[in-house]
């Protein structure tokens, strides 16, 4: 006889149809275990969806399929009943939470960078350059960036010397060959007063002078307090 699915489906397109309404989850979910239809990450989801419904939760806007539930949930008039459901499904963790709890009164005020309805969305619309200042307006009145730190970023326009980003800054920096890149990126946009640059040469070519003439339990010091690369630091000037 003919092979039949969930909800006695005998074609892909009546399973799919069948099996899109989220009443069938637990009917198809077991189908799909049964014969590994499904990826880990798919039957994570999938699971937990279903738990969810057992233990009382309701779809956002009685959504029935991936596709209303999207639809529903783009709107951010409806944003607090889709993380809701969101949380209770155990899609978000704690950091997630505390993130979204943040940005809830910008995207109810429609204040979201160029209107970015989701993180995908709003993550490609602010690695446009071009959108720079606008995105780090929001960070900041989110509190994903203190006023410092965006105050720094509408400096440099969010690229440090080399054009290296946040994350890559420190790396680069750290490396002597970018010593006086880094020192003049910092002079040209007024993160260090000439001052402060002439105070840190001074230190540094003090250092040193002073440890040619330090002994050896000097230099044993250093390197057991401050760590085992210091003299050759100290001495590439780094």
């Amino acid at each position: 006889g003919i092979r039949r699915g969930p909800g006695n489906c005998t074609t892909h397109e009546q399973c799919e149809s069948y099996c899109e309404n989220v009443n069938n989850i637990e009917e198809c979910l077991a189908f799909a275990e049964r014969h590994n239809m499904l990826s880990k990450e798919e039957l994570k989801e999938a699971r937990q969806i279903a738990k969810a419904l057992r233990e009382g939760a309701e779809l956002p806007g009685g959504c029935t399929n991936k596709q209303s539930c999207d639809a529903y949930c783009s709107d951010s008039a409806h944003i607090e009943e889709c993380v809701a459901f969101a949380e209770k499904a155990g899609f978000m963790d704690e950091k997630e939470l505390e993130e979204v709890r943040r940005i809830l009164p910008l995207m109810k005020s429609g204040q979201m960078p160029g209107g970015c309805t989701s993180k995908e969305q709003c993550e490609a619309y602010c690695e446009d350059d071009a959108h720079i200042i606008e995105c780090v307006a929001f960070a900041e009145k989110a509190g994903f960036m203190t006023p410092e730190e965006a105050e720094m970023v509408r400096k440099t326009g969010g690229k440090g010397p080399g054009g290296c980003r946040r994350d890559e800054c420190d790396a680069y920096c750290e490396n002597p060959e970018n010593q006086e890149v880094c020192f003049a990126f910092a002079k040209e946009h007024g993160l260090i007063s000439e001052e402060d640059l002439a105070h840190m040469r001074e230190g540094a070519a003090r250092i040193k002078e002073g440890l040619q003439h330090a002994g050896p339990e000097v230099v044993s010091c250093l390197k057991r307090e401050v760590g085992p690369n210091i003299i050759d630091e100290i001495e590439s000037g780094t």
